[in-house]
């Protein structure tokens, strides 16, 4: 459980025949950016490379593996990139993975350091700028398609650069993907402008059960498997309703809950300064950024969110 640095995690990686580089389960542009970025740059040094995830990646990001012939070998490397916790990766592979990531790269503040070897950097607006970081440090040139994965953790990661976690090296990295040739329009476009039908039904039933608490600094929708069969839409779609209950006005802390198919429940957290969302997260036994967070409950729907408003207000104490 090492915290390492740049330079050590570059020669790990240099040194390794076979490399499998593991996302988190509900995968986001930052996780598979960092991963397919990495994948194909250790492709090009003629290593045999696979990225894997336990659920399906967006239909947005399905270009990042194209030109990347994954290969298997069972004594290859173990990484695992913007995985804050072995949990993260998923039910399955939690128990198949489980003790056996040897290289951890990150940014969370909150990451575990359940690695051999840890490489954090919570500096980073993204996980995909220490990705982008590690290749040059591998003594690589990022060609475009690379550059087009890491911009598309960025973007995602700081909202288009609107959130507060954006910072300049995020712009630089942006201005960087730009100057090898990435064009961020469409991208951008199909990150944050675009919505299937079945997610805009999805968002009007979500919102028909909006609830607002603490005089209308916390914002909460919840959405049920019921709801996803009804919409067709899926836990794809539903990542973009968790950003949405931060954007109303007066809101400090958005909160959206999902059902899993178990019936327990995850809760993404979105709040403004001064609010903590992690600070709150952690008090349920999950965590992240300061303004962008999660965690689990098994208790009923009504119990879960009778829970979190509860430490939501504590949070919100002495707020204007």
């Amino acid at each position: 459980m090492q915290l390492i640095d740049l330079n050590t995690a570059a020669a790990r990686l240099l040194s390794a025949g076979a490399v499998r580089i593991l996302a988190h389960n509900h995968p986001d542009g930052d996780t598979l950016g960092s991963a397919y970025a990495l994948a194909h740059a250790l492709y090009a040094l003629g290593k045999d490379v696979r990225v894997q995830c336990e659920d399906p990646s967006p239909a947005m990001f399905s270009y990042m593996p194209r030109g990347l012939a994954e290969t298997e070998r069972g004594d290859a490397l173990i990484v695992a990139v913007d995985v804050a916790d072995e949990s993260l990766l998923g039910d399955r592979f939690a128990e198949i993975y489980g003790g056996r990531v040897a290289l951890n790269i990150d940014h969370h503040r909150s990451n575990t350091l359940y690695a051999a070897e840890n490489l954090i950097d919570a500096e980073a607006s993204a996980c995909a700028e220490v990705a982008g970081d590690l290749i040059g440090a591998m003594g690589l040139e990022l060609t475009a398609h690379m550059a087009a994965c890491i911009y598309a953790g960025i973007s995602t990661d700081t909202g288009c650069f609107r959130y507060a976690n954006t910072t300049a090296r995020s712009h630089r990295w942006a201005a960087h993907c730009m100057d090898l040739g990435v064009a961020t329009e469409p991208l951008d476009r199909a990150f944050f402008e675009t919505d299937t039908k079945t997610y805009l039904t999805l968002e009007r039933m979500a919102f028909d059960g909006l609830r607002y608490y603490c005089g209308g600094r916390l914002a909460l929708l919840a959405v049920t498997q019921a709801m996803f069969r009804q919409s067709g839409s899926n836990d794809e779609e539903y990542i973009k309703l968790v950003a949405r209950t931060r954007q109303i006005e007066g809101v400090l802390v958005g909160v959206a809950i999902r059902e899993k198919p178990d019936g327990s429940f995850k809760l993404s957290l979105r709040s403004h300064a001064p609010v903590d969302a992690s600070a709150i997260a952690a008090r349920m036994g999950g965590g992240g950024h300061p303004r962008a967070a999660g965690a689990a409950s098994n208790m009923p729907l009504e119990e879960t969110i009778a829970t979190i408003v509860g430490y939501v207000e504590e949070a919100l104490e002495g707020t204007c």
